[in-house]
């Protein structure tokens, strides 16, 4: 039960958000009913009057739900219907498992999954989605060694942090990306590199202080070297007569 018990959790939360984001969609939204309508009106099929308001209370009239919701409906605002998956109500991962050979261990690029949930019969049915399918196989095949997330962010210019555009809403970054370092992790590798950092600038100052020196220490023999030179051709000059003066002298 422990290797189930993760994967498990994380759809009973996809179907308890989907549940919830459907009673807000067909009760509330559709219907055009203010949350204190909704609170006092009668409640959906299978849910009592105190679990009905519990849910518009807790959730629905919370900032932080708001603020989300607003997000992702704009969200999905800029995202081009002609783009949108033609899949109903089956969710990716049954496509994944049922049409691409997941039930045999199968793992489809996001090329395939793209093309199974968008295709109307064996055709793509726009011209936007046949671009968009034809820039990710473009993508793929001029660098291979591109995650599928870094496809998505070249072909969509994704700036999602939760979803993989093209995997549908049951499958997250970590899914196809990995599991990412934490907190922790981060800050003692951002310590270390600073660590690092302070020791290479160290040994910087301390080489450009050794330079400086050599510097000083050329300039001064450089310097002892032209008053030698300037002493000894000043002593040559008056003991050792020119070749035309001793010429001179012999006549």
């Amino acid at each position: 039960m422990e290797a189930y018990k993760e994967h498990v959790l994380d759809h009973m939360k996809e179907l308890w958000r989907k549940w919830r984001s459907d009673l807000l969609r067909y009760k509330i939204i559709h219907k055009k009913l203010t949350l204190k309508a909704a609170y006092n009106a009668s409640p959906p099929d299978g849910l009592n009057k105190s679990e009905w308001q519990w849910l518009i209370k807790e959730i629905f009239s919370k900032r932080e739900f708001k603020e989300r919701s607003a997000r992702n409906s704009n969200n999905r605002a800029q995202y081009l219907k002609e783009l949108m998956p033609r899949t109903g109500s089956k969710p990716f991962r049954q496509v994944i498992w049922d049409d691409l050979g997941g039930n045999n261990g199968k793992k489809p690029s996001l090329v395939d999954v793209f093309y199974s949930t968008r295709k109307k019969g064996t055709q793509l049915p726009n011209a936007e989605t046949t671009q968009k399918y034809e820039e990710l196989r473009e993508t793929m095949a001029k660098d291979p060694s591109l995650s599928q997330v870094e496809v998505v962010q070249q072909v969509f210019k994704s700036k999602s942090r939760d979803r993989v555009v093209g995997f549908g809403g049951g499958i997250k970054l970590k899914d196809v990306r990995g599991p990412q370092p934490s907190r922790v992790e981060l800050q003692t590798k951002l310590n270390a590199a600073n660590k690092h950092n302070e020791v290479l600038a160290n040994r910087v100052e301390e080489v450009q202080a050794e330079n400086n020196e050599m510097k000083e220490r050329v300039s001064l023999v450089e310097s002892r070297m032209k008053m030698f030179q300037d002493a000894l051709v000043s002593q040559l000059n008056v003991t050792i007569p020119t070749s035309q003066s001793g010429s001179e002298m012999q006549e």
